[in-house]
């Protein structure tokens, strides 16, 4: 027998009463089936999270950047209330470099001299005879041409810080303090101290005016303590003096040692005839002549010269017998001049070692037949680039050395 004939077999042998109760009895069953199964749980908010992936990034991010800003501002608070108060000190600038108060003053004092001058009430009498005046020698100048060699203070000798130029300044033997008319423009430096004074810088003259002398542009030296007075030259025939005349000079003489400086002029010069000419100098310690960026002279001692400029002939002949150590004259390269035509030009001097300084700075014209020495040494004009005042020509001619002072003027005006 098939199962499918057992099952109508036992369906046969049941009773109509529990026929009639198999559709209730297959209700309870399903429904006791469904109790038994596990009822669904709806999702969580981190299961909905989770499957939101760009929303759980959004938030994340939002957290870090709430705990970030949190820790920085705490710190910038923190900082804030512990920073500790800084208290601010205006040094006064030195005297020393003070110079157009230092020329107001010498100026009210030339003005009070005058006026109690102007104010004194003479002295009258009936005759001459009835005062008896006390005898006065006045002693005569030195005409003696070696009177230089007597060096000190270079006051003495030319007057550093006394008398007053052209244009209202005073004259000293580096310039004028002043600007005048054809001038070359004057700056100091102190290589032994940075432009701040605080330390000495790491070079010195020899690096620094390597560099220099490839440009001959100032800013080479801006490391290095610079003057604020600037002086105006006309001309470069400084008599040998003491060393420390140049930062007097410059109104710096409490602040720098006198050692290890330069002054560099600068400007323009013109010829009004035009040719071709040369420098011929000496100088303790340092004489260099640039024109149009180009070294053209370099003399004073080798050993203080960081050029690689050298002189086509040895120095044969001797400069002003201020003394034995001066340098002969080193004669320069020829260089062409245009008829009135404006040209830089450079003139550098400076004293290394200390102790005295001094410079003699010429020029020669080619095709010019000079008058020469007995040991044929062409007599030739001190450089300049104005006439030369009548103080001027009595300092030069103090040394007894030959030499032409009426040559022609190369200021650019």
């Amino acid at each position: 027998m098939t199962a499918k004939a057992g099952k109508y077999l036992n369906m046969a042998n049941l009773t109509v009463e529990q026929i009639g109760y198999l559709p209730r009895m297959k209700a309870v069953l399903a429904w006791q089936h469904s109790m038994s199964a596990p009822v669904p749980q709806p999702p969580t908010r981190m299961q909905r999270l989770v499957r939101r992936p760009l929303l759980l990034i959004l938030i994340a991010s939002l957290v870090l950047h709430l705990l970030f800003g949190l820790v920085l501002g705490s710190w910038k608070i923190f900082s804030i209330l512990t920073e500790d108060t800084v208290e601010i000190e205006v040094v006064p600038p030195p005297a020393a470099i003070q110079p157009q108060q230092r020329a107001y003053t010498m100026k009210t004092m030339r003005t009070q001299r005058s006026t109690a001058l102007s104010t004194q009430i003479p002295i009258s009498v009936d005759q001459a005879s009835d005062l008896n005046l006390p005898k006065i020698d006045v002693p005569k100048p030195s005409s003696n041409p070696t009177a230089i060699k007597a060096r000190g203070s270079a006051s003495g000798i030319g007057g550093i810080g006394g008398g007053t130029g052209a244009s209202g300044g005073f004259a000293t033997l580096f310039g004028n303090t002043s600007p005048l008319a054809g001038a070359l423009e004057g700056h100091f430096i102190d290589f032994k101290q940075d432009r701040y004074r605080e330390k000495a810088p790491q070079q010195g003259w020899m690096d620094a005016g390597k560099d220099f002398l490839r440009s001959y542009k100032l800013r080479e030296f801006r490391k290095f303590f610079n003057a604020p007075q600037k002086l105006y030259a006309t001309h470069f025939y400084i008599p040998l003096i003491n060393a420390d005349e140049a930062p007097r000079a410059f109104g710096v003489e409490t602040l720098v040692e006198p050692s290890q400086w330069v002054a560099v002029y600068q400007g323009q010069f013109r010829s009004t005839q035009g040719g071709s000419f040369r420098f011929v100098g000496t100088a303790d310690d340092i004489l260099i002549v640039g024109v149009k960026g180009r070294t053209v002279l370099s003399a004073g001692f080798t050993e203080s010269n960081p050029g690689k400029w050298k002189a086509d002939t040895e120095p044969s002949f001797l400069g002003p017998s201020v003394s034995q150590y001066l340098p002969k004259l080193t004669v320069g390269d020829w260089f062409k001049l245009a008829p009135n035509e404006p040209t830089e030009l450079s003139v550098l001097i400076g004293e290394i070692p200390g102790g005295e300084f001094g410079c003699y700075l010429f020029i020669e014209e080619k095709g010019v037949d000079y008058e020469t020495t007995q040991e044929g040494r062409p007599i030739l004009p001190v450089f300049k680039l104005k006439d030369f005042s009548r103080s001027d020509i009595e300092q030069i001619n103090r040394d007894g050395y030959p030499k032409r002072l009426d040559g022609q003027s190369f200021g650019f005006f």
